[in-house]
């Protein structure tokens, strides 16, 4: 199967792209021969395609990986995918199936080996999918993601920024999020209306780690409980979540020179952890300020 024009192929299908899914297709090969390249891959790769959709990343992926499960929820497009791609490539299973019910940590397992992981997100699952990466994290060797304009901000958000939340803090703990290249709406049928960004992200080794990383993940979330409060009133007045007193969680952010009067959103990814991390020392009898 050779790159055929979504508007030809979807009007011989007699298929129209579903706007309630996010379907946009891309228009030129070269887009696609961009976004595959950025994978790296060798022989010995198993790629998860999301949201395969005509195959407009599968017949490049199929050519450099050994296996590529691609996953597309629309029946229709999945059964074109299965006639066409297992007719013309080896090592394609196209599975009609929601990724965001994917065992990425199953199949990981089952093969031995990480997986790369390679997509054009609908705007709709973005969030969910970057909560799910996270808890599959172990099963993640790469992933490069197409995503919106405005997802992309967040995920490369710096802190202090209006775009900074609890999901660039997580994704920037767990991943090392990098900035590959945009696209313009023209390159996609329909074209949405929006510009999207191609993002690189590889397990995150430069910043230190946390003692307890679900406990990271509820201090991140009380700190942005209500943005625009300051640390007084999300982290010290949630104190007794952490088995703290709001006196003792102060202490902390104190010790860890950090004025209880900032903003949840000022605090860097590698201060999150450090705050953690002395909670988790307080607890087990250490002192707050040890």
């Amino acid at each position: 199967m050779s790159f055929i024009s979504p508007k030809i192929l979807l009007r011989r299908l007699g298929l129209k792209p579903k706007k309630a899914w996010g379907q946009h297709f891309l228009l030129h090969p070269h887009q696609a021969q961009r976004i595959v390249a950025a994978l790296s891959l060798r022989l010995e790769d198993l790629v998860v395609e999301i949201g395969a959709g005509l195959g407009a990343l599968t017949v490049f992926l199929a050519r450099e990986a050994q296996k590529v499960v691609a996953l597309e929820r629309d029946q229709a497009l999945a059964q074109f995918l299965k006639e066409e791609l297992l007719a013309a490539a080896g090592g394609v299973q196209v599975l009609c199936q929601d990724v965001l019910e994917f065992e990425f940590l199953k199949l990981s397992q089952e093969a031995g080996r990480t997986l790369k992981v390679v997509g054009n997100l609908p705007y709709q699952i973005t969030s969910p999918l970057m909560f799910k990466l996270i808890r599959e994290r172990a099963a993640v060797a790469q992933a490069v993601l197409m995503v919106q304009q405005e997802v992309g901000d967040r995920l490369l958000a710096s802190p202090g920024t209006k775009d900074y939340g609890i999901l660039s803090v997580l994704m920037q703990y767990h991943f090392l999020v990098t900035r590959l290249f945009s696209l313009t709406p023209a390159n996609f049928y329909p074209a949405p209306q929006v510009a999207s960004v191609v993002l690189n992200l590889t397990p995150q080794q430069t910043i230190p780690a946390a003692r307890d990383e679900n406990l990271l993940h509820q201090v991140v979330k009380a700190g942005f409980a209500t943005r625009r409060k300051t640390l007084n009133n999300t982290l010290v007045a949630q104190a007794a979540t952490f088995g703290l007193t709001p006196e003792e969680m102060r202490h902390i952010l104190l010790s860890l020179d950090i004025n209880p009067q900032r903003r949840g959103e000022t605090l860097s990814v590698a201060e999150f952890v450090a705050v953690s991390n002395r909670i988790v020392t307080a607890a087990v009898g250490g002192g707050p300020g040890s």
